[in-house]
């Protein structure tokens, strides 16, 4: 029986998937449109499965953390639980991608393939302009990177950027995911703080605090 009585190709769009002449030197057509087909059948279930954990991730932010002034400890916690096959850093690039970007997007979830997690979070903290033209790419089955997303938001629409500026810029970008990061950080570590010190007084414990800045600061400074 040939192999192209055996082998189908589910999706013509895996056609359109290039593969490296090194890799399918030797085989048949058939072979070829199944590397094909598995290639497009497992990017598009895996870019499927970080769409819909980046809305179930966002919601039960949410609903755990309540308003911004209650306690996000447990959101936290959960983050660095092991609990899911995402690091910390991913699990928040994911609900930043969602929140910023995904959920407004005209995206299949599907299409969304063609870029990584940390990307996804880069393009969410971008402008409109660049979010579109992202998705222009996407659509049309171009791969996206970091790089190329930081490129994108370096460029003026009225004169070219220099290298200077356009890694100023990106790394402006960057500088934002991180100061989100560390200010919830931030939050955790002060309610940790303030709990320790009760503890402390409770138990009638002498100590020196070491804070730079006193509460009277602290309170001047809001």
């Amino acid at each position: 029986m040939p192999l192209s009585a055996l082998v189908t190709t589910t999706d013509p769009k895996a056609l359109s998937i290039v593969i490296n002449k090194e890799i399918t030197d030797g085989l048949e057509k058939p072979q070829v449109e199944a590397m094909q087909d598995a290639v497009f059948t497992i990017t598009s279930a895996h870019a499927m499965f970080n769409v819909v954990c980046a809305e179930k991730l966002s919601n039960l932010k949410n609903f755990i953390r309540g308003s911004k002034s209650k306690d996000p400890r447990q959101w936290s916690k959960f983050k660095k639980s092991g609990l899911l096959p995402f690091s910390a850093r991913e699990i928040s690039d994911l609900v930043s991608g969602w929140e910023g970007w995904m959920k407004f997007s005209d995206l299949e979830p599907h299409q969304f393939n063609l870029v990584g997690i940390r990307t996804i979070a880069t393009i969410a903290n971008a402008s409109a302009d660049v979010q579109k033209e992202v998705e222009q790419r996407l659509a049309r089955g171009e791969r996206v990177t970091e790089k190329d997303v930081i490129e994108l938001i370096g460029e003026p629409k009225t004169k070219k950027s220099t290298p200077a500026a356009s890694a100023m810029i990106g790394s402006l970008a960057e500088a934002k995911l991180r100061v989100a990061e560390l200010e919830e950080e931030y939050k955790t570590l002060i309610k940790a703080n303030e709990e320790l010190r009760a503890l402390l007084d409770k138990n009638k414990v002498n100590y020196k605090s070491t804070l730079v800045y006193s509460k009277s600061k602290a309170k001047a400074r809001k």
